[in-house]
């Protein structure tokens, strides 16, 4: 075997070796990638993630609005009178002395809401 036959041996021989580490190179790559994008901590799902996160502070921001709006009718219950007067007056009907009670039933033609009125008689 000659000196060119050997060099034409030992290049096809390092293709066949560049080939095989490019092939093992390119598995590597497609392994490392596949969590990146199909696995729990994906692209996909960080943003689905970030949408139930959005929605979730969403809720949360009206509940704290509600409770920041029970804590104040608590709060004016627990200090005043004029708040369970009130409340008194709304759900249970009360009547102070010196008033009269008028209650109001719309005509047929408008809803069907109950007026409740009072008024102070001097």
């Amino acid at each position: 075997m000659g000196y060119w036959a050997r060099v034409r041996n030992s290049v096809v021989t390092a293709k066949a070796d560049v080939r095989l580490v490019d092939f093992m190179l390119l598995a590597v790559l497609c392994v490392l990638q596949y969590p990146l994008w199909f696995a729990s901590g994906s692209w996909w799902n960080v943003v689905e993630l970030h949408q139930k996160l959005e929605n979730k502070q969403v809720i949360l921001k009206q509940l704290k609005d509600r409770n920041d709006l029970l804590t104040a009718q608590v709060t004016s219950l627990q200090t005043g009178s004029h708040a369970v007067e009130e409340l008194a007056r709304r759900h249970l009907g009360m009547v102070s002395k010196g008033e009269v009670f008028v209650w109001v039933i719309p005509a047929k033609g408008t809803p069907n809401h109950r007026i409740k009125t009072t008024t102070r008689v001097s």
